[in-house]
């Protein structure tokens, strides 16, 4: 009779212990049929979703609008539509097969758009050659005879490129400009019809005063000390402008 009690409480005990077995030694809890499941974060509640505070009423939002500028294309300053540009310049002439010198004089453009423009050019500069002293003394003649090259050159203008410029406290607006056009190089060593091929930047330090950099290449076909070949010279100008305008 004790055994068959104490068999029972055995089966008892080893009973209470299956059911405790799955919470406990396996560390994972069972979950009540009566606990809710967790719910799902809704997307109204995301911070990007969230409705505008109240305070941000239509005239607070009409006031920002006035006061935030878009940025852009901002306008220039100055127009070169219909007006004519007369410039006063000079600089350095780097002769291909004569000697370098100086150059100088002027030019007048008349710009049909802002875009597009013509001018025209005349600058003198002394065509010499310096090897042409020591030849001379050894030979007993002049074999080159120096003298001024006059440069008579029609162009046509385009400019590309409007930028502005940090000088100094302030901002100087600019156009960048490219030129090609044709002439005459007037002098005896010259041959045939010259060509011009360059770049420009215009700087508007003022409504009517215009500060110009000019770099050319003039190609023409040129003769000295019985050489006779195809010549790039090329030259670096500085010039001053004032702006006038045509009315049309």
């Amino acid at each position: 009779m004790q055994r068959s009690i104490r068999g029972l409480a055995v089966a008892a005990a080893f009973g209470l212990a299956l059911g405790a077995w799955p919470s406990y030694v396996l560390g994972q809890p069972q979950r009540s049929a009566a606990a809710p499941a967790p719910s799902k974060v809704s997307v109204a509640s995301l911070p990007s979703e969230a409705p505008l505070p109240s305070c941000l009423d239509q005239s607070m939002r009409d006031e920002l609008g006035r006061e935030l500028k878009p940025r852009g294309v901002q306008e220039r300053d100055f127009l070169k539509d219909k007006k004519v540009e007369l410039i006063a310049r000079g600089g350095l002439f780097g002769g291909d097969l004569t000697s370098s010198s100086w150059v100088g004089g002027g030019a007048i453009a008349l710009f049909l758009t802002e875009d597009f423009g013509i001018q025209g050019s005349f600058d003198v500069t002394p065509i010499a050659l310096d090897l042409d002293t020591p030849l001379s003394q050894f030979f007993g003649d002049d074999r080159f005879e120096p003298s001024l090259g006059y440069l008579v050159l029609a162009n046509l203008l385009w400019s590309p490129i409007h930028a502005k410029l940090k000088v100094g406290g302030g901002i100087v607006h600019a156009d960048m400009l490219l030129t090609a056009g044709a002439g005459k190089l007037v002098h005896d060593s010259v041959q045939g019809v010259t060509f011009d091929g360059g770049a420009m930047l215009d700087m508007f330090t003022t409504k009517v005063l215009t500060i110009r950099f000019e770099a050319h290449d003039v190609m023409a076909v040129q003769e000295a000390v019985a050489e006779t070949r195809y010549t790039h010279n090329l030259v670096a100008l500085l010039g001053l402008a004032i702006w006038i305008p045509t009315g049309l």
